[in-house]
């Protein structure tokens, strides 16, 4: 039988240990609220680089919710399609990168970040129902649409280094938001 003591104080806090780095997921969101501004551009590459799965799954997890707030229960439509944009996004910016491989951990980072206005469509939803609202409802949902394209855009090309082929990587991030946005409003 074998004993060991641990030094617990010596430790790193638990979310350290999990890699959750609450000063990236800010700088982050905020680079995603504000495609085009300072916060955009200011992102450090050590930012850029952290992977971190944290902030997307809050953010999956919280349009779920208010989904469910809106009388819809939709979790495994929301897990799917973000599974399956992952998936094509990975192959897609892997055959389009020039430099090399891109992670499927980066990926599914941006993406997951870049869903984020969708959350604010959601929450929106919750309070008046998009459907109703006629053509203020479709001007705000390809708003929605535009924002996540340029904010998951604009992450590609400083993290993967892919100014070049922003257009085709806004493409198919379009297609893939405008599935979560559909499900959002209807």
């Amino acid at each position: 039988m074998q004993s060991y003591d641990e030094d617990y104080e010596n430790e790193p806090p638990l979310l350290e240990e999990l890699g959750v780095n609450f000063p990236h997921i800010y700088s982050k969101s905020r680079a995603v609220l504000f495609p085009y501004g300072k916060h955009a551009k200011s992102l450090e590459s050590d930012v850029m680089d952290d992977t971190d799965l944290a902030g997307p799954l809050a953010f999956a997890l919280g349009l779920g919710g208010e989904l469910l707030l809106s009388g819809k229960m939709h979790f495994g439509y929301v897990y799917g399609f973000g599974i399956s944009g992952w998936i094509a996004m990975t192959l897609l910016l892997n055959l389009l990168n020039p430099n090399g491989a891109v992670s499927m951990w980066t990926v599914v980072s941006i993406l997951g970040y870049a869903l984020l206005p969708v959350n604010l469509l959601a929450g929106i939803n919750v309070v008046l129902r998009i459907a109703k609202l006629g053509w203020i409802g479709m001007a705000l949902a390809v708003l929605t649409i535009c924002w996540c394209t340029a904010a998951s855009t604009r992450l590609f090309e400083r993290g993967c280094d892919m100014r070049s082929q922003r257009f085709l990587v806004a493409y198919p991030a379009a297609l893939l938001y405008s599935a979560f946005v559909m499900i959002t409003i209807f």
